[in-house]
């Protein structure tokens, strides 16, 4: 897959604001959507679905419906998401036996964890800390070689992402209600269906890029400056609700296409230790995106007992912020380089063993020819 720099490192920068929004959450309590890191909290995720369909869409975008195209596809996908995905239920689940008196496993929960299959039927049904949004990559996954085919006739794609759209801001103008908070319509709001638009979204921007590059990078600069301020600063305030629904949603929605797509064409590397430090957070974003949570129990269980008898919400916090961030980071560097590029690399192995065995069996064998 051709890695995308610029993408990586917003990636990055989104998995260490999800990880400090839940540090602020799980200590002085969660931040008010006037805030930015409020925002954050909510959005980083759907930035997320975002550069996921452009990251797909720029590597896959020929896919075949071809059996061998779609096997390759699916292998590489599974065994890019599933392994850490594995160790963070299997993490979390360890820390639930340790803390729970008389724990019982839920073995229907666990199984479709492990298999990755509860985004297809119960959302809410997700283990590890963000485990949901998996869920619904997942779904995303699959709904994707359909995608690629229509974007070959874009009108076709136009029309499969107004449905997606429309069911987007159904659910966010008639589903979910501003008299409850977000919490309480928890459900409602991982759905698939109110998350899919992002991902075509993604898509879309992707199709973009592979027919048009900007001269320059001044427009996409002007656009990224401009998403910023207006994210931070577009008039909002109360529960989090309020930023998911109605024309909020349609808003912050817009913000963070046009940062995507912004980031996406800025055609300008950062300084050279900005650069590593910014690709080091892209590439283990996945792992510190899906491991924070089960740093936080362990570490709140066994470490923080150790500093504070009784910590303050800022104490926590500040404990937060100065032992379990850095062990995140470390750890999710490890599991990067032990866990996920090994099981990228044997994901790649096997599709090209695969290509090679099909190819064989297409041709005869030099022996053969030698024989003949």
């Amino acid at each position: 897959m051709h890695r995308i720099d610029s993408i990586d490192y917003l990636r990055g920068i989104l998995a260490l604001c999800v990880m400090i929004y839940h540090f602020m959450s799980w200590s002085i309590g969660t931040p008010d959507s006037s805030t930015t890191l409020g925002r954050l909290g909510v959005y980083a995720v759907s930035t997320f679905y975002i550069i996921s369909g452009i990251s797909l869409y720029i590597a896959y975008f020929d896919l075949k419906l071809s059996n061998q195209k779609l096997l390759d596809y699916l292998i590489k996908r599974i065994l890019r998401i599933a392994p850490l995905y594995w160790i963070a239920t299997l993490l979390t689940g360890f820390y639930l036996y340790l803390a729970t008196p008389n724990f019982v496993i839920d073995w229907g929960k666990y199984i479709s964890n492990l298999t990755l299959a509860f985004g297809f039927y119960s959302p809410k049904n997700y283990i590890p800390v963000g485990g949901w949004s998996i869920g619904n990559e997942m779904v995303f996954y699959a709904l994707f070689p359909l995608l690629v085919i229509l974007a070959k006739r874009k009108i076709l794609y136009l029309c499969a992402s107004l449905v997606l759209g429309l069911m987007y801001f159904y659910i966010s103008s008639y589903s979910l209600v501003t008299t409850q908070t977000l919490a309480q319509q928890w459900g409602t709001y991982i759905n698939p269906f109110n998350q899919a638009f992002l991902f075509s979204i993604g898509v879309g921007i992707g199709i973009i890029r592979k027919s048009h590059t900007p001269a320059n990078n001044l427009y996409p600069l002007i656009a990224l400056v401009g998403a910023c301020i207006a994210f931070a600063y577009w008039p909002v305030d109360g529960n989090q609700i309020n930023i998911v629904t109605g024309l909020n949603r349609a808003v912050f929605t817009l913000i963070c296409g046009i940062a995507c797509w912004s980031v996406l064409s800025l055609d300008k590397k950062p300084q050279k230790y900005i650069a590593k430090t910014l690709k080091l957070m892209g590439d283990i974003s996945y792992s510190t995106y899906l491991l924070h949570g089960a740093a936080v129990f362990y570490t709140s269980k066994y470490a923080l007992p150790l500093f504070f008898s009784a910590p303050s919400p800022h104490e926590k916090l500040q404990f937060f912020c100065i032992i379990t961030l850095p062990i995140t980071i470390i750890l999710s560097y490890f599991v990067h380089k032990l866990v996920e590029i090994p099981f990228i690399n044997f994901g790649k192995r096997l599709t090209t063993r695969s290509k090679q065995n099909l190819f064989s069996q297409g041709r005869p064998r030099s022996d053969e020819l030698l024989r003949k």
